[in-house]
């Protein structure tokens, strides 16, 4: 009897050894891909690298960069959508959305899959024969996030059955002060077909205040504006700041009218009664904010990219959150840089680029990549997009918004992550190292 109880000790000792091990590695699962510890801050970056504080891009510079994106039509400058409207054809647009997503074969939540009725009753709210091509479109800023949808609906279409966190009728969102401009309205009324600086899609009217549109164009132009350098920044109505509005997202800004006490005092876009555009003033904490764009410094980039480290994934801004590529613009966005939207377009946002063909091997894209500038290239593939951060050990390393192993979320991994699996490593998919310049 004596020797079962020391057996049954000894097995439990050793039980609770395995556990707490494997507990151990379930809780440092956070440091992935061959990542360290002291990887997952910016100071380590910035001590590795050759000129943190050189300033990569000035303003004038950056306005430069911007205005090519526009030429390049990876970007738009929605004051200037009257001309584009006469030559470009919105209904060939929304036919083709249409029919892209009729081709795809997906499942509604309800789990049927080509539910005729569904996409006869979108169809029909498409308002397709109302399209009026060659009208000047109206203009009005968001007052609440809003979702940017494919199709003017809430409910879902999805790839597999349940699959609701990737609903593909999710094209982005827009947050609380994103100026847009309305060019078509959906036959129910409450939808309208927006554009942004850098996505199209349909949003719920009761999310967008109209107005004139030198009014619109005063609030997004204004030289005095705070731009957000956190994840998310609380916006309030009080001086107080009890009272909650809404949040935004890093990377945008709204027209600053005051500093005190640990707080600014912004202007923010509401609906008034009559449904037409006012403003109000608003609090944000002074720490989530910055007076102006940061500098672009990889000093800047690195710390800006760092803070958003574990930020949840979310596919086509879903929740709240971000994916990818929306992670990048976000980043890029706090130095005034303006991003296209997809990873397919930040792929082609400048001509200092290196791509890659199925010839190339590990050891010639890993020699490209240590010649590449860090905190300012982007490392691209199909389907994906990363911030190039830098060399550790012969390997590069790189921060990005992934949903490889189920992980959903902002990580820093080298390129050997997604070795093993069916779509193969990071390296192996790499098709084009980019430049911002």
């Amino acid at each position: 009897m004596k020797f079962k109880i020391i057996s049954i000790l000894v097995l439990a000792f050793f039980s609770s050894r395995v556990l707490a091990q494997e507990q151990t590695s379930y809780d440092a699962s956070s440091l992935i891909g061959h990542s360290l510890r002291m990887m997952k801050t910016a100071g380590f970056w910035i001590s590795r690298h050759p000129s943190p504080d050189t300033v990569i891009m000035s303003p004038e510079q950056i306005d430069q960069f911007n205005a090519r994106q526009h030429d390049n039509k990876l970007t738009k400058d929605i004051f200037t959508l009257i001309q584009d409207l006469k030559t470009e054809s919105l209904l060939d647009d929304l036919e083709k959305t249409l029919s892209g997503i009729l081709s795809k074969g997906y499942y509604t939540a309800a789990g049927v899959r080509d539910d005729d009725n569904f996409m006869d009753d979108v169809k029909r709210n498409m308002n397709l024969s109302g399209v009026v091509i060659g009208v000047a479109p109206r203009y009005g800023l968001v007052v609440h996030f809003a979702p940017q949808r494919f199709l003017p609906t809430k409910e879902g279409l999805y790839e597999e059955k349940g699959d609701y966190d990737f609903d593909q009728l999710q094209n982005s969102a827009l947050d609380v002060g994103t100026p847009v401009a309305v060019v078509h309205t959906s036959a129910d009324g409450l939808w309208y077909y927006t554009m942004s600086d850098i996505s199209d899609g349909w949003v719920e009217a009761r999310n967008i205040a109209l107005g004139d549109v030198n009014q619109v164009r005063q609030f997004a132009q204004n030289n005095d504006f705070a731009v957000v350098i956190r994840p998310k920044a609380d916006i309030f109505l009080n001086e107080s700041m009890t009272d909650y509005y809404d949040y935004l997202r890093m990377g945008m800004r709204l027209p600053l009218t005051g500093t005190d006490a640990g707080r600014v005092t912004v202007n923010v876009p509401v609906m008034d009664t009559d449904g037409t555009l006012g403003l109000k003033e608003a609090y944000m904490n002074a720490e989530d904010v910055n007076t102006g764009f940061l500098a672009f410094t990889a000093r800047n980039i690195y710390k800006q990219a760092l803070m958003m480290l574990n930020q949840p994934y979310g596919w086509g801004d879903m929740y709240g959150e971000q994916d990818c590529s929306r992670f990048l613009q976000m980043v890029f966005a706090t130095v005034g840089i303006v991003l296209p939207r997809d990873s397919v377009n930040q792929a082609q946002v400048s001509s200092s680029a290196f791509d890659f063909d199925e010839k190339s091997d590990d050891h010639t894209k890993i020699g490209a990549i240590a010649k590449a500038p860090a905190a300012d290239t982007l490392l691209a593939m199909k389907g994906h997009i990363m911030l190039y951060l830098g060399t550790v050990n012969g390997k590069p390393y790189a921060i990005h918004d992934t949903t490889v192993s189920s992980l959903d979320r902002v990580i820093i991994s080298d390129l050997s992550l997604g070795q093993g699996s069916q779509k193969g490593s990071l390296l192996r998919r790499l098709t084009r190292t980019v430049t911002i310049e």
